[in-house]
């Protein structure tokens, strides 16, 4: 799988979940401890726009609209961009030199951790197939550092069973309990 592939894939999972946001959803809490649903968002866009600095886009942060919507505006031109620039060579992300097919796959990292972020506030599940979730656990792997988790504001990853899907391995690295999603009674 390619890195423009995973993300949009990662966008359509978002996407599966954001839609179904309403205003009376804002204020759940999700997994990440310091965000409810409406906080998140606002730290997903704000994220997915200084990824396109990576390519000499300027910061967009969409206001107005639905979580969906404005997930769609900031993240249609920045693929848009990334393919147009192409992923040779390096790019400089949140103050890190990385490959540029990395600096893209946080863009699925992101879509994909916090869809499923959403997706537990909502009590819904997030379909990513265990390729695609496989893939992004791959570039966390690679794109998250001791020091990145700080910057990024993971936690340590959670121990899961070996045979745990690669959707759940994918967030328990990012610092999540993937039980969390389990005993709501959505997921696998």
């Amino acid at each position: 799988m390619d890195e423009f592939t995973s993300a949009d894939q990662a966008l359509v999972a978002v996407h599966r979940i954001a839609e179904a946001i309403g205003h009376d959803d804002l204020h759940r809490p999700t997994p990440c401890r310091d965000f409810d649903v409406e906080a998140l968002a606002d730290h997903l866009i704000d994220t997915i726009s200084r990824l396109g600095a990576a390519v000499a886009m300027p910061p967009t942060v969409p206001i107005e609209g639905s979580i969906d919507q404005r997930i769609q505006r900031v993240t249609q031109p920045l693929l848009a961009e990334w393919r147009r620039r192409g992923l040779a060579g390096d790019v400089v992300f949140g103050g890190r030199t990385l490959p540029a097919h990395l600096a893209l796959g946080i863009l699925s990292l992101e879509l994909v951790v916090h869809g499923w972020d959403f997706a537990v506030a909502l009590d819904r599940p997030l379909h990513v197939s265990d390729a695609h979730a496989a893939h992004v656990l791959g570039l966390a792997r690679q794109t998250l550092t001791a020091q990145s988790r700080i910057t990024a504001g993971f936690d340590p990853p959670v121990p899961v069973p070996a045979t745990a899907s690669a959707l759940d391995q994918l967030i328990a690295f990012t610092g999540r309990d993937p039980r969390q999603m389990h005993s709501s009674g959505v997921g696998p």
